[in-house]
C-alpha cells in the first residue's frame, strides 16, 4: 500500500491538477472552521433550550404551589348530612 502512495507521489502532476490543488489546504481549513462554528451553534441552541425548560418547570412548579386552589367550605357534591335541607326541617325521622 505504501509503495503505491510513494509511486503516485513520485509522478509529477499535470499543469491543470496543480492549479486545482493550489488552494486545497485553505479550503479544507475554511470547511473545518465552518463545521466548528455550526457545532458551536448547535451546542449553544441546546443550552438555551435546556435553561429555558429548567426555568419554565421551576416557575411552573413554584407558581402551582402559590396559586393552588384551596379546598372550599361549600362543596356541592359532598356528603354532609348536617347540611341537607331536610335535616333543617327535622323531617324524615
Amino acid at each position: 500500500m505504501t509503495d503505491n502512495i510513494e509511486r503516485m507521489l513520485a509522478v509529477p502532476l499535470p499543469e491543470g491538477e496543480v492549479a486545482r490543488l493550489s488552494g486545497l489546504e485553505d479550503r479544507v481549513w475554511d470547511r473545518i472552521q465552518e463545521l466548528r462554528a455550526r457545532r458551536h451553534t448547535h451546542r449553544l441552541r441546546f443550552a438555551v433550550v435546556a435553561v429555558s425548560l429548567l426555568i419554565g418547570v421551576t416557575n411552573g412548579g413554584g407558581l402551582w404551589q402559590v396559586f393552588k386552589p384551596r379546598p372550599s367550605d361549600i362543596q356541592v357534591f359532598s356528603v354532609s348530612a348536617g347540611l341537607m335541607p331536610m335535616a333543617r326541617l327535622e323531617a324524615g325521622g
